[in-house]
């Protein structure tokens, strides 16, 4: 495009020529002819165009060698590199918008922990105060403190709240002593020591089994730490075996890229010797008779005569045809010879038969003679 645009400014400067006028009442451009003598011109011009262009091809030494489009892959490159610039551009343009929106994704989950924790405050402070437990209609039936607001049924044998009708005392019953409380208290002691043996073998109990928990981590991390140097170890030795094989596969591909280069030269080897002994440059008669035609088909152009074995074979042929030809003339001749013994023998055995008969006719003449005398 630039080239053509170049030359049809080199046109325009060469020519001289003024610039086309738009007529008031058409929409098209109106083209005249050029001269005669302006056609030529540009025609010259052209062509000596054409040829600085050519030398310019000619003698520069990166073309001309190489064979290459330097302007052209200049371009590619430039196109690359604009087409690259672009597409980074996106990446980190992408990559802002992407941390722009965790920002603000961050920021609206805080807003948001921040206004549910302030709802939840605001429950809890209505529930304090409005919903408070003392406020319900039930809260006597529930009351972890009723025992102690209230009092006990009985509180003594005087009890002024306990008539005649409660029958709370009997004639003969034992009243509450001294000993009873104390035996009473005694019992009570000895259910409190009790239970602090009980919490002190549970104590116990609770220490030998975080004592046990902490040797069994203890253990544990030993027995980690043990697996982690293991571990280690054994990438340690993958690592190296990993090593060993890349120089392994190098070595393989070396001697195997040795192997292909030697393979490669007696490739090229046998195309020399085969293209030497070739059926082209020796003039191999076998080849006029390989004709794509079908068998039997001759190609003019590669045709040299008959091979030595199409020759043999010919001379067999007409070997065993002269042999079967005489073959054929000595079985004539036997069976002519035999069909003239066969005639001889017919013509002899009917002259005897002949003569026979004569016989037989003169001896029966005179007998018949003399039946026909009788007779008559």
């Amino acid at each position: 495009m630039s080239g053509d645009r170049d030359e049809a400014m080199a046109l325009d400067r060469a020519l001289r020529l003024p610039p086309r006028a738009r007529p008031a009442d058409s929409r098209e451009t109106v083209r005249k002819p050029l001269p005669k003598d302006h056609a030529e011109v540009a025609k010259q011009v052209k062509a000596r165009l054409f040829d600085e262009e050519r030398k310019k091809r000619i003698f520069n030494p990166t073309i001309r060698t190489i064979g290459i489009d330097k302007d052209a892959l200049d371009r590619q490159v430039q196109e690359k590199k604009i087409l690259r610039e672009q597409e980074q551009a996106k990446q980190q343009a992408y990559s802002n918008k992407l941390l722009q929106d965790c920002a603000t994704s961050l920021q609206l989950d805080e807003q948001n922990k921040k206004k549910q924790k302030e709802i939840d405050l605001e429950i809890l402070e209505f529930r304090k105060k409005y919903q408070a437990p003392e406020t319900r209609r039930e809260y006597d039936i529930y009351d972890p403190l009723q025992c102690r607001k209230g009092q006990p049924n009985r509180i003594g044998d005087d009890d002024p709240r306990i008539t005649l009708s409660s029958v709370q005392r009997f004639e003969g019953e034992e009243s509450v002593t001294k000993e009873q409380k104390a035996e009473q208290i005694q019992q009570q002691r000895v259910w409190l020591e009790m239970q602090i043996r009980e919490k002190n073998m549970t104590r116990e109990e609770n220490k030998n089994v975080e004592r046990t928990w902490q040797e069994t981590e203890h253990t544990t991390v030993q027995r980690a730490q043990a697996l982690a140097s293991l571990e280690n170890e054994c990438r340690k030795k993958l690592i190296e075996a990993n090593y060993r094989y890349n120089q392994a596969l190098a070595s393989e591909q070396k001697m195997n890229k040795s192997i292909m280069e030697a393979e490669c030269n007696e490739d090229k080897m046998a195309e020399v010797y085969n293209a030497i002994t070739g059926d082209f440059l020796t003039e191999n008669p076998e080849l006029g008779f390989n004709s794509a035609l079908g068998p039997g088909k001759i190609l003019k152009s590669l045709y040299k005569g008959l091979t030595p074995a199409m020759k043999q074979a010919i001379y067999d042929e007409q070997a065993n045809q002269r042999a079967e030809l005489k073959k054929r003339k000595e079985a004539f001749d036997k069976q002519e010879k035999d069909w003239a013994e066969l005639l001889n023998i017919l013509a002899r055995c009917g002259t005897l038969n002949d003569r026979e008969m004569q016989k037989k006719k003169r001896c029966l003449a005179p007998n018949q003679s003399s039946i026909l005398f009788e007779e008559k």
